[in-house]
């Protein structure tokens, strides 16, 4: 398994209460992943075999200009292994994280990690079913090291993943970290933002204008850690020739507009339009932590 450098696999134990925590954390791994003990490279594959898309994949994460600690998390996984790949697929996925003394950050990590980990050693070949699970899990551990320490006390993170197995990618996302999809000059948001505006709008009590201006629309209504367990989307999206994928925090889509967004994405590579899509969110303030993953697809 390739694991991409800008994102690193912590050690989320390293507090005299390592034991307690591993232990808590062993009996929740239970409950979410009883059927998946067996590693996924021994499982036989089942269905019609994916033929896999060649990827091109840049990331790119930033304080912005108004925070002073980035408590965004993003990383990436393209698995070497053949079989790994076409049954599990490549995986990328955004946390922003939120709460005092740094706690965002931890909560942020901890689903960045548990989810890339805890993914790929289900054996399950049922995307969203494994994807479901990591998140729920990611969530349940954020919640149970929100009980163990004051300090972390109501931390909590969005996430958003994307999946892509062969031509089909699969999008699961719990708070308002956003996917979207780019295709000919078009852009489309894939996921579906759980705040509070986005609740009005969808419900025809607001516009999309007057959500953009809205006092509250910070306001998220669904995370990962406050509760036990969580609800989690997932969505399913056919991908073409020449597509582009493009996961970020609302650092980044609450300072762009979708037309400036797919310039970029359509007349750039993906290092370079992480680069660019960064910086036009720090010309318009940076008023949050801003990140950014540009997936664009070949066929092999």
């Amino acid at each position: 398994m390739e694991i991409f450098p800008s994102h690193t696999i912590h050690d989320l134990s390293t507090s005299p209460q390592k034991e307690q925590r591993q232990s808590m954390s062993s009996r929740i791994r239970q409950f979410f992943f009883k059927s998946s003990a067996a590693p996924v490279a021994t499982q036989k594959k089942r269905g019609q075999k994916t033929r896999p898309l060649a990827l091109n994949v840049a990331q790119r994460t930033d304080v912005g200009r108004k925070r002073q600690h980035n408590e965004d998390s993003v990383a990436y996984i393209i698995p070497k292994d053949q079989q790994l790949l076409e049954q599990k697929g490549a995986l990328f996925i955004v946390a922003d994280g939120m709460g005092g003394h740094a706690a965002g950050e931890v909560a942020s990590e901890i689903a960045v990690d548990s989810v890339c980990t805890l993914y790929y050693q289900d054996a399950d070949p049922d995307v969203p079913a494994s994807l479901t699970r990591a998140i729920r899990y990611a969530n349940a551990t954020i919640y149970q090291r929100a009980t163990e320490n004051a300090q972390h006390s109501g931390m909590g993170t969005t996430c958003v993943v994307a999946v892509l197995r062969g031509n089909i990618a699969y999008i699961a996302n719990v708070g308002d970290s956003r996917a979207y999809l780019v295709r000919h000059g078009q852009v489309r948001q894939i996921s579906l933002d759980h705040s509070w505006v986005a609740e009005q709008v969808r419900m025809g009590q607001m516009s999309e204008e007057e959500a953009q201006m809205h006092s509250m629309r910070n306001i998220i209504t669904r995370s990962l850690g406050p509760f036990p367990d969580v609800e989690v989307d997932v969505f399913v999206e056919q991908v073409e020739e020449g597509d582009a994928l493009v996961l970020c925090s609302d650092g980044l889509c609450g300072m762009i507009n979708d037309q400036e967004l797919t310039s970029i994405v359509e007349q750039f590579g993906p290092q370079e339009s992480v680069y660019r899509l960064v910086e036009y969110a720090n010309a318009q303030g940076g008023v949050d932590n801003i990140t950014a993953i540009v997936a664009r697809v070949y066929q092999r």
